[in-house]
């Protein structure tokens, strides 16, 4: 890849991720690049449209151009295309926000959301990546990888071990209880007082492809019901599944 495309694909996504605009010079020290080199290429994004220049300020920000690339992008997924009726219909009867997130590993992201009456409103929006194990919807991803994808997200939490306390042994011990029940439930998740149940979503492939998700707050989702929760989130992804070209497992033991 253009080292120039690469530092141009490094801006951007800074500026797409930020939370306000951003200058130049704080753009260049956050992101270790040469200030110039940041200039240039700011010059040469605001001449094609994808960033502008605040009013009150000698800050830039992405524009509406990205959002239009990605709407197309995601209108496009066949996945998402064929799962969306499934996430509907789930959301209309279990009353729960219910999620589509797909695997990008080591993260996950969320591809489709639907919310239900009793789901939370202000819960992760379409396009959110998270680190795979975060959430409930990712493990239960990861809980059907193969080893060494598990080892290499194991091995990251034991080198962070000093502030996690031993979260890769209870990572462990939690993939082998979801390979047993067949979805993953959270009563925090990424967020607090947020509960969620999620299960993995097969293709065609040996591996699951993504997760559905039906979350709402702890209160609407107590603990007490995630075994009902989790057979409606089994029986969506199956559905899921077949949709995209996949079987669904009986037992744990018949996944791919």
């Amino acid at each position: 890849m253009s080292t120039t495309l690469r530092k141009s694909l490094r801006i951007l996504e800074s500026l797409a991720l930020s939370d306000t605009p951003r200058g130049i010079s704080e753009l260049a020290r956050a992101i270790k690049l040469n200030k110039s080199a940041v200039q240039r290429i700011f010059q040469t994004l605001l001449e094609e449209g994808y960033i502008e220049k605040t009013a009150d300020s000698s800050r830039y920000r992405p524009t509406l151009r990205i959002w239009e690339l990605g709407s197309r992008v995601i209108a496009q997924n066949e996945a998402r295309r064929l799962v969306h009726p499934i996430l509907r219909y789930a959301a209309k009867n279990s009353e729960l926000t219910t999620y589509f997130a797909w695997a990008d590993f080591p993260d996950i992201i969320y591809l489709d959301k639907i919310d239900g009456e009793k789901g939370r409103a202000n819960s992760s929006d379409p396009g959110q990546r998270i680190p795979m194990h975060v959430a409930a919807s990712g493990r239960a991803i990861l809980a059907f990888l193969d080893e060494a994808s598990i080892e290499e997200i194991a091995g990251k939490l034991t080198k962070e071990a000093a502030a996690t306390g031993d979260a890769a042994a209870d990572l462990r011990k939690e993939i082998k209880l979801i390979r047993q029940r067949l979805y993953a439930c959270s009563e925090r998740g990424s967020t607090a007082r947020i509960s969620s149940v999620a299960a993995p979503v097969w293709g065609s492939g040996p591996t699951p492809v993504g997760s559905v998700v039906l979350t709402s707050d702890s209160v609407t989702l107590p603990h007490s019901d995630f075994d009902r929760v989790g057979a409606l989130a089994i029986s969506v992804a199956e559905q899921a599944t077949r949709v995209l070209g996949g079987s669904y497992p009986v037992t744990a033991g018949d996944a791919p």
